[in-house]
């Protein structure tokens, strides 16, 4: 072994025939016809439907990817703990859609409460900054439908 400087050189080994990697011989019109040849199955799933979701999406709006005004003023009306930001800044989208029904408090609540419970199955979920905003968003209007004087 050899010293450089204060560590030593750890000796160079030569790989082995051993621990090449095993390969088949082959010429190009043989390599061009494997890749042109589409893997088995691949037919079979571009013949599958798209999932049954695809086509209850709505179609995109240029409003999705921007604050609306009307959502900036309602994040400004709400008290300062409460104001749900990294929604705002993350999934402009949401927070336009809630700060249209935050005047009925019964279609937000509703909206809210299906961003935070998973009833389709298989969801990711909001990242927890995101959650715990949607979380104090459906505290806000439990309060506020509490306070809220029952009708006769």
């Amino acid at each position: 072994m050899k010293w450089r400087g204060d560590r030593p050189q750890t000796p160079v080994t030569q790989a082995k025939p051993d621990d090449a990697l095993p390969f088949e011989a082959t010429d190009f019109a043989t390599a061009r016809r494997a890749l042109d040849e589409p893997p088995a199955g691949l037919e079979v799933a571009r013949q599958l439907r798209p999932p049954c979701w695809m086509g209850k999406r709505r179609a995109a709006e240029p409003t999705d990817h921007a604050i609306l005004g009307r959502t900036v003023d309602w994040i400004l009306n709400l008290a300062p703990d409460a104001r749900p930001m990294h929604l705002a800044d993350s999934i402009p989208r949401i927070a336009n859609a809630l700060a249209e029904r935050w005047s009925d408090p019964e279609a937000a609540g509703e909206f809210v409460s299906d961003l935070l419970i998973d009833r389709r199955g298989g969801r990711r979920g909001f990242p927890p900054d995101i959650k715990k905003e949607l979380v104090m968003l459906h505290l806000v209007l439990r309060r506020d439908r509490l306070r809220r004087p029952s009708s006769p």
